[in-house]
This record gives C-alpha cells, structure tokens and sequence, in this order.
C-alpha cells in the first residue's frame, strides 16, 4: 500500500453508480469542505470492484474535477470488491519484522492468491497488554487459566491483500484523467475513519458500519471501536432498481426514478412501493446474515448498525432495515466536525447528502494524514 502524505489531496470514490469528490483542508478548528461533487457512470462501468470501461471512467473524471474547479491533481482513493482479502489472526507476541515474515511465510493460510499478484500489509490491532487485560477479565476467576495466558501472549492482527492487477487498473484510469494516485486505501477502513471523526467512539459494544453502493457493501463491525469483522457483498441499491425494472417492464433509468420516489401517472407510488420493499427485502436478507454470522462468533451483540452510501437517498430506508435486522439503524453522521462556508454551498443539499458522502469523506480524512 502507498504512504499517506501530509498534503491536502482530493478523495475520489469510483463507484459502480458514480464518481464522488471531495476535498477537504485543514484548519485552526477541524476540517473545512472545500469541494463536494458527484458525476453518473454509465452501467456495468465498475463491475465486482473491477473497471470495466476504463474511458467511461476516465471522462467521468474529467468532467468531475472540470466541474468542480478543482485544482488540486493529487488524489487519494479506495478500493474493495473480490480482489481485496481482509482478514483478522491472532498470533503469538512478536516485533513487526517478525510478524511481516510469518506473515509471508504462511500466506497461503490467509490468502487465496499467489503472493507475488498481491500487495500485502497488516496492523496490529491490539497490543499484547491490552488483549491481556480483556482475557484477564474473562477469566479472573480462575487463576491458573490466568497465569497460562500471560506466558502465552497473544496479538490481534489485521491481513490486507490486495491484486496487483486491479491497483493497477485504478492507477491508469486515474493517470489518463491527468491525475496522481498519492494515497490508497479499502472502502472498509474510510468508512471508519469518517466515523471515527464524526462520532464518539464507543466502548464496550459493536457497531456495525454498514456503506451501500450501487453494486456493492462494504461492513465493518467494530467492537470497542477495533474492527473485528469485515465484508464487501456483492448487494447494493442497484439490485432493488433490477427488481423493479423487471417486475413493471421498464428501462433501468426510469426504474432508478422510481426507487427514488419520483412516482408518476404511468406509475403510481401504490404500484411501485411492493417491489421496491421486495428488492429491499434482498438487500437486507444478504446483508443480515453476514450481521448473523458474526454475532454467531462473537461475544458481543450489534447495538447498532449506522448506514451510508447512495442507498441512504431512499425514503424511510434507515426504518426498514431496522425492521429487517431488528437492530437500531440510523444514518451515519460525517459532517458533525467539518464546516464549510455557507454562502458557497447549499446547506440543504449538503445535509440530504451527508450519508451518501461518507466514504469520500474518510477517504478526504486519511488523505490530510488524520491517521
């Protein structure tokens, strides 16, 4: 993975619905909005995470930054999709030279490619003393089992690999668009990172970070505020446009209308609501029993899951899937401590679209070197 830099960089979110850009700057008092844009791709631009039409890609980028009188040439992006593999170990106490060679080494265990066609990285999660203390609580009550833990020490560790093939793809695209890749970075963490400056960090419960696009999901569940279970689903808000775009023999574009409650007299909201709460339904069944395996294998519930990302433009989505997992859903909070100056951005616009930014926006965060 790239270094991140110090430099403010424009965060690009290449989606399978749209292209999104934000900068941010730094100031005395937090971050400032400096730009906030979003351009449509044509369908099955972006398909699974991977570019499928490089040009669409390219002219969306284009016409983004021209649009947005953005200067800046420097970006930062994310990616996810099949060719990301995130995985969570734990692994006896080591330094970090020791820990990159075991790593290596025993690669095949973790991931299902060929090392030389990967970028491979991992942090360490939990210190050896902290994991210590939340085992030492577990089993106070029992003193030798106490004793045999601190002998045998134990780290958690995040694996991150990621095909070569595909970073490459995002850095041509974002080359012919007269542009530099600075920083890198997997959707999964940015939506945590916007959370993280946004939201008090909670301790003692998981959260789960659930991001919607057009064709794909990005979860992170947090316990403690440290991810301990991550997902990309290949589910988004553009199945539930299929759904209706099948069920009332429509094109995708009119379909997409719909979705979004522009309701007309060819078709009404009584027509249409049944197979938008149909392709919902599918959404969430997917996504739910990713949440159910988790709680499966974890010692903690979700208290609550906080949702971002297009599907978020859809009335009442927050109260449904709420019903569907029976868990509280709310919409994710990225806007909280970044201000912009009011008389050059719409406030309503920026407020209706808070949640669908907020993988751009921890894209923006990481680029300015938060973390």
């Amino acid at each position: 993975m790239l270094l991140p830099s110090r430099k403010s960089l424009v965060a690009l979110d290449i989606g399978s619905y749209s292209i999104k850009a934000i900068q941010l700057k730094k100031t005395q008092v937090g971050y400032e909005l400096l730009n906030m844009g979003m351009v449509r791709l044509p369908p099955d631009t972006i398909v699974d995470g991977e570019i499928e039409n490089p040009d669409a890609v390219v002219v969306g980028i284009k016409n983004l930054m021209k649009a947005e009188n953005i200067k800046n040439r420097n970006v930062v992006i994310g990616i996810s999709g099949q060719s990301v593999i995130i995985k969570k170990i734990s692994v006896p106490v080591m330094d970090e030279d020791e820990l990159a060679e075991m790593i290596r080494d025993e690669s095949e265990q973790y991931i299902p490619f060929d090392l030389d066609d990967v970028n491979l990285d991992f942090q360490i999660l939990t210190r050896p003393e902290e994991r210590s203390k939340k085992e030492k609580g577990k089993t106070e009550s029992n003193n030798s089992e106490s004793a045999a833990e601190d002998e045998d020490l134990q780290m958690d560790v995040l694996i991150v690999a990621a095909r070569k093939d595909t970073i490459q793809g995002y850095l041509d695209v974002i080359a012919k668009a007269g542009l530099k890749v600075k920083v890198l970075d997997l959707d999964v963490f940015a939506i945590e990172n916007a959370y993280e400056y946004s939201n008090k960090v909670e301790k003692g419960t998981a959260i789960a970070l659930l991001n919607i696009g057009g064709s794909m999901s990005n979860l992170n569940i947090l316990e403690d505020g440290i991810t301990a279970f991550t997902r990309d689903l290949q589910v988004g808000g553009n199945n539930i446009s299929e759904n209706i775009q099948k069920n009332l023999s429509i094109g995708y574009a009119d379909a997409e209308k719909l979705k979004l409650g522009n309701f007309n007299d060819s078709f009404k909201r009584e027509d249409v609501i049944p197979h938008i709460l149909e392709g919902i339904e599918n959404v969430a069944d997917e996504i739910g029993r990713s949440l159910e395996m988790y709680e499966k294998t974890s010692d903690f519930k979700i208290s609550k899951v906080l949702i971002s990302g297009g599907v978020c433009r859809m009335k009442d989505i927050d109260t449904i899937f709420s019903e569907k997992f029976g868990i509280p859903v709310k919409y994710l909070n990225t806007f909280k401590n970044i201000h912009y100056d009011a008389k050059v951005m719409d406030s309503s616009y920026i407020r209706e679209m808070e949640p669908v930014m907020a993988l751009p926006i921890g894209l923006a965060l990481r680029a300015v070197g938060d973390k």
